[in-house]
């Protein structure tokens, strides 16, 4: 089967936006970013990969993909927060979430928190987003949604931006090893 990959934002929907050291950053731009540079590690690791268009919305992408039971599906975002203290990883499952979509979660967030040097918040249940319902949960497959860090917070950022191609890579491993264990 296929991973399914994708940013999150497109590119009339910035995401979170946070301004440090008089450099803008958008949600959008950093999660686009990392999932092209973790697709570039699936594919050269013989991965069939799925992703989503810069220009098509969540709704547009998920009426277009077809995720079976055999798949691998997981988004990138950048969490926001009203106080710049706070900090970390976090990784969400849907409400009916199975053993191997927390496991894939977990692993998700415990390599983000590594890779970068920050907290991992751990796996939380969609129901326990701001959100409440996540689209991308109502997906076959082992889904989970990735909040690699806090925008609005510096330190997230820019432990990001220094680590961000071995992240990539570390992210890429993890997804493949979950694809290879539903083929």
């Amino acid at each position: 089967m296929s991973s399914f990959v994708s940013a999150g934002h497109h590119l009339k929907d910035s995401g979170a936006v946070a301004t440090h050291k008089g450099i803008t950053y958008k949600e959008a731009d950093l999660a686009r970013d990392l999932r092209d540079r973790v697709i570039k590690h699936l594919k050269a690791a013989g991965v069939t990969i799925i992703q989503d268009q810069d220009k098509e919305t969540l709704g547009e992408y998920l009426a277009r993909i077809q995720p079976g039971n055999a798949s691998v599906v997981v988004e990138f975002h950048f969490d926001a927060a009203s106080s710049p203290l706070a900090s970390g990883t976090t990784a969400l499952v849907g409400s009916d979430a199975d053993k191997n979509d927390r496991s894939f979660a977990k692993e998700l967030a415990e390599t983000v928190a590594l890779a970068l040097g920050i907290r991992n918040r751990g796996v939380i249940d969609e129901t326990q987003s701001h959100r409440g319902r996540l689209g991308l949960m109502r997906e076959q497959g082992i889904v989970a949604l990735l909040e690699v860090g806090f925008i609005t917070n510096e330190q997230d950022v820019q432990k990001y931006l220094a680590n961000v191609e071995c992240l990539a890579k570390l992210l890429a491993v993890v997804i493949k090893k979950y694809d290879d264990l539903i083929k």
